[in-house]
């Protein structure tokens, strides 16, 4: 069983929104934007650690109605589908079910729902799924959750709730399927509390006796009483027969857990979920027919947490093969470009949220809207077919949308799915002077920054629009129009047709940055970057041609100014 998709109504930041998940998804997005909301949301379904607080989880702005719940939608493998109840199935092999934690609809009792639903074709079910109230009864799976921000013993504790305890749980359970040596300690415990009831102290007492004693008491009621020793159970082993030590070559004795910083917290993390890999795959066995699906969720929090590139990297890799088994699936929130970076050739999976009129809204990429895309993309083949600019054969290959954009959606150019508003540009020249100006206050940048983006020349600023727009960012376009000459008139008509609901402003300079500014050109085009720094350093840029530049990018990345012309800051030059 895997999740495909959830769907959350009136849940703190969220009004109603719908994520789809694939193996491994990341949620990214500017900090408040409402990522820890959607994941609390899948804790209360699963009720890991979190129940709904309606003064806490309603939320604080007017709603169009006063229910609040939670839908998923899970995709089942043909055995799980065979074994659910008819009444449940939907077309596709699919289950969907509701979590209400708020509502006046009553079910089949008279009684407000409370807790969860199946979903008989397009109706919620007025009986409890399965008769449950809870999930605890493992009909959907269970989830593993690794905040953000814990104590190391927080995640090794085996007394409670622990990542730690999660994963041994999974691998005792599939252990004592086949572990003889289990069956042999069933087996002998069976002997050692036969003879231990009867066995007697010193003083003649004995578990036998007591019961006896007991009994002799309530006689007179008709009843009577027995002191049983439970047989060992998965649960038994992992509370109270398994133990965490840490200790430290060179060091005598157990280290304690506050000796520890916060990088080896995380490193220790990162080591559980990469061993947990290893045991990933196989179903709990049942003895009959039943439904009783096997699906893993992990959530984990910021999982770059104090790891350097290189350990997020690996730990990057670690995640996604924990993901690849049938029935296990990651949800991680991140602030780390690196994360993005390695799942750049699954655009899919990455889901953008930001916030807007205080409602948190969800951009995702689907898989038929990237399709689109890429057919979109290819648009410039026409415009550029027969000029030194054409398109190779292989270029026109879908397949190279994809692996284009896994290339050039490197860490640094992935800052931008984390950015309030992206100003793209053309290549490197632009980044670095607009960065250098921002740096040193020569422009002020607006509340929440912007991203400069080098869209490695406007023959793909297209492209990168495409994708800013269905994942909810904001961005304007700053690039050279070459006078309009051969196929560049058709390149600006190209920019400007990829215009969407997320696009502030589009301008051009009239021929190139160096005529804009008023400086002479490189005969070197890979030496253009420097060359234009080294005119500003030097001072050799007119100060007129310097704040015609910083006026056009201020009134870009301030949507309230009065509209750009580049035309306009040329005739008063």
């Amino acid at each position: 069983m895997q999740i495909e998709s959830i769907h959350i109504h009136n849940f703190r930041s969220i009004e109603d929104a719908t994520i789809n998940l694939g193996d491994y998804s990341l949620l990214v997005g500017a900090n408040n934007s409402g990522k820890s909301n959607l994941i609390d949301a899948l804790r209360i379904f699963y009720e890991k650690g979190l129940k709904y607080e309606e003064g806490r989880d309603f939320p604080k702005f007017p709603t169009a109605d006063k229910e609040s719940w939670i839908d998923i939608q899970f995709v089942l493998n043909a055995e799980e589908y065979d074994n659910l109840k008819d009444e449940y199935k939907q077309p596709g092999s699919k289950l969907r079910i509701r979590k209400y934690f708020k509502t006046v609809v009553k079910g089949a009792d008279n009684k407000v729902k409370s807790g969860v639903y199946g979903y008989a074709g397009d109706t919620v079910s007025d009986e409890h799924f399965y008769g449950a109230k809870n999930i605890q009864q493992g009909k959907l799976g269970d989830i593993i959750y690794i905040p953000a921000a814990s104590r190391l013993d927080d995640h090794t504790k085996l007394t409670g709730p622990s990542a730690l305890r999660d994963l041994l749980n999974e691998i005792v359970k599939k252990l004592i399927q086949e572990s003889s040596s289990f069956k042999e300690l069933s087996s002998r415990f069976e002997v050692f509390t036969k003879g231990f009831k009867v066995e007697k102290t010193a003083d003649d007492k004995s578990l036998t006796g007591l019961e006896d004693d007991l009994n002799e008491y309530i006689e007179e009621w008709g009843s009577t009483c027995a002191l049983n020793i439970n047989p060992i159970t998965e649960a038994d082993i992992v509370k109270n027969l398994v133990s965490f030590d840490l200790s430290e070559e060179g060091l005598e004795g157990r280290m304690d857990a506050s000796q520890y910083g916060q990088g080896f917290q995380r490193h220790l993390i990162f080591a559980l979920i990469r061993t947990a890999s290893k045991y990933q795959g196989s179903a709990i066995q049942t003895s009959k027919k039943e439904f009783h699906p096997n699906m893993t969720l992990l959530l984990f929090e910021e999982p770059e947490a104090y790891l350097h590139p290189t350990q997020q990297s690996a730990l990057c890799r670690s995640l996604k093969a924990i993901s690849e088994p049938e029935g296990h699936q990651t949800l991680i929130t991140t602030h780390s470009p690196n994360f993005v970076s390695h799942n750049c050739n699954d655009l899919p999976s990455v889901i953008r949220l930001c916030r807007q009129d205080k409602r948190t809204v969800i951009g995702q990429i689907s898989a038929d809207q990237l399709t689109t895309i890429f057919l979109s993309n290819q648009e410039i083949a026409d415009i550029v077919a027969g000029t030194r600019e054409a398109m190779d054969a292989d270029d026109l290959n879908e397949d190279m949308e994809a692996i284009k954009y896994f290339l050039w959606l490197n860490p640094e150019r992935c800052g931008m799915f984390f950015a309030r508003q992206v100003l793209l540009v053309e290549g490197p020249t632009e980044r670095i002077l607009l960065n250098y100006l921002f740096d040193t206050g020569k422009i002020e940048t607006p509340i929440g920054g912007v991203f400069v983006l080098d869209s490695l020349g406007k023959f793909n600023i297209h492209r990168f629009m495409n994708v800013l727009g269905p994942l909810n960012i904001t961005h304007s376009v700053l690039c050279d129009g070459d006078n309009s000459k051969a196929y560049h008139a058709g390149i600006r008509d190209l920019i400007e047709d990829s215009r969407n609901s997320n696009t502030n402003f589009i301008e051009f300079f009239p021929d190139d940055i160096e005529t804009f500014l008023g400086i002479e050109k490189t005969k070197k085009p890979h030496k253009k970057p420097q060359h234009v720094m080294l005119k500003l350093k030097e001072g050799q840029i007119p100060q007129k041609g310097l704040d015609a530049f910083s006026s056009i990018v201020k009134r870009l990345i301030n949507p309230s100014l009065p509209a750009v012309n580049a035309n306009q800051e040329v005739a008063t030059k």
